[in-house]
């Protein structure tokens, strides 16, 4: 008898607000609780979440093989993804302890200037990012040196830190190598390089206000640096590297791989082989050193305390609890996804889709509420895409226009939420908390505001003139 009830509330799809809405409430509370008050870690909290919303579509009538595969596959979507997680835990530890990431530091104090290094290392990190498609990988490359240069210039590690992941997710956009900026558009049949352009329309100018913000900044905070400091950092890492020019060769390889577009993994793991091979021959390490670095980073002890916890880090290790958050927050938005409970949540958010802007709102605000919640940026992007397609066809509107607040919704704020794996792997790589950088990733939340301003501006909204014109604009 379950079987058949079973089977008949499946074919339902939807399942009641109320019902929706109980997952979201416990997460919300429990989250809120642990993150804010007993200031843990949000892992527990969603797998609560997920329970919840398993228990609660169990009961509603949804067999355990739904739920499983709602799940299951959520997770299998991002395997990928997570495996290149893993392997720049590794390339931290590795591109340390070989003397890579000290190199960088060393000649770009000897290069930079104090008062424009925010918005050269935001030039920096776009540059890399748009060029490699990532922006993991260029916060576990530039932004780990970057933080170093930074304290020795006197700079707080959350100017630098709000600069590199300004830079590094305003390249990753803008990268056709991008594996979410791929995504997106792929998800509703959009051109990927209409996707891009369109992008550019919003994008450039937070980019370019941030590079004027980073520039007032730097002059502001530039003071509080000595050329003592400065010399104490090159001293440090003369002491305890052996720094030459051959060092640049991993990082120039990584970069040529990528731009031949030989995927992220194996370009990733060149750079790890590179990065063992120049500990050993260049550093004096040995391969027993070599397997202990890979596997849980690099622990500096010396004298100086600040530069030991700026150079202790990266490793296998140093990965897991971002993998750990990936897994049980996909099994949440997954098994709400499967059983048509976030379906059910938008249903009664169509008396907001009235307008262009406030559709366009709707969306970064959907896209960021399923980020918060289900700390995924694809499911921020999947989900959102699939519920309002059907909105903007219906008032005539390109889906690049969707595209784009997706974007801004889904992907930017994904370092600015402090369980988010974006947000924690940022964290973990830079040693800076969310709280502390979020403020000055200043291109991350002002893409948004532009985003929804130009919507209710009507700028750069493009509609759908014939009926022929959306299929071939989606070729």
């Amino acid at each position: 008898m379950r079987k058949n009830i079973s089977i008949k509330k499946e074919n339902l799809s939807t399942p009641p607000i109320w019902l929706a809405l109980i997952p979201i409430i416990v997460t919300t509370i429990f989250l809120g609780y642990s993150v804010f008050v007993l200031e843990a870690e949000p892992h527990f909290s969603l797998f609560i979440g997920g329970a919840t919303a398993g228990l609660c579509a169990y009961l509603y009538g949804f067999s355990w093989i739904t739920i499983r595969d709602g799940f299951k596959n959520a997770i299998a979507r991002t395997i990928p993804s997570l495996l290149i997680l893993l392997i720049i835990g590794m390339l931290v530890g590795v591109w340390i302890a070989s003397g890579i990431v000290p190199a960088i530091m060393y000649f770009g104090l000897k290069i930079l200037v104090a008062r424009w290094f925010l918005p050269l290392i935001l030039l920096l990190s776009s540059a890399m990012a748009l060029i490699t498609g990532s922006s993991w990988a260029t916060l576990g490359t530039i932004g780990v040196a970057a933080i170093g240069i930074g304290e020795a210039f006197g700079i707080p590690p959350a100017m630098t830190a709000g600069a590199v992941v300004s830079g590094s997710f305003f390249g990753d956009k803008m990268s056709p190598m991008s594996d979410s900026t791929n995504l997106t558009p792929s998800v509703l049949g959009v051109n990927l390089f209409d996707h891009i352009k369109n992008m550019l329309y919003t994008t450039l100018p937070s980019f370019v206000i941030s590079l004027l913000a980073f520039a007032i900044i730097g002059f502001s905070v530039s003071g509080n640096s000595s050329a003592s400091e400065v010399s104490i950092y090159l001293e440090y890492i003369q002491q305890h590297f052996n720094i030459t020019p051959w060092l640049f060769i991993p990082t120039l390889t990584v970069i040529l791989m990528i731009v031949k577009k030989i995927p992220a993994i194996p370009s990733l793991i060149a750079g790890v082989i590179l990065g063992g091979a120049a500990f050993i021959l260049l550093q004096g390490g040995s391969l027993g050193e070599l397997s202990d670095v890979i596997n849980t980073g690099v622990e500096m002890n010396t004298q100086n305390s600040e530069l030991d916890m700026l150079f202790s880090r990266g490793g296998i290790v140093s990965m897991y609890s971002v993998v750990i958050l990936a897994f049980v927050s996909l099994a949440l938005g997954g098994i709400m996804n499967a059983t048509g409970m976030l379906h059910s949540i938008v249903l009664k958010m169509s008396g907001l889709l009235k307008s262009v802007g406030n559709m366009t709102a709707t969306v970064v605000a959907t896209s960021v509420f399923i980020n918060v919640i289900t700390s995924n940026q694809y499911l921020a992007v999947i989900l959102p895409g699939q519920m309002f397609e059907e909105s903007y066809r219906k008032h005539k509107l390109k889906l690049k226009n969707l595209t784009s607040a997706l974007e801004a919704g889904g992907t930017l704020t994904a370092p600015l939420i402090p369980w988010n794996s974006n947000g924690m792997f940022v964290s973990l790589t830079l040693g800076v908390p969310v709280v502390k950088y979020a403020p000055y990733a200043i291109l991350c939340w002002l893409t948004l505001i532009i985003v929804i301003a130009f919507a209710y501006l009507d700028i750069n909204i493009d509609k759908i003139k014939t009926p022929q014109e959306e299929p071939e604009d989606q070729q």
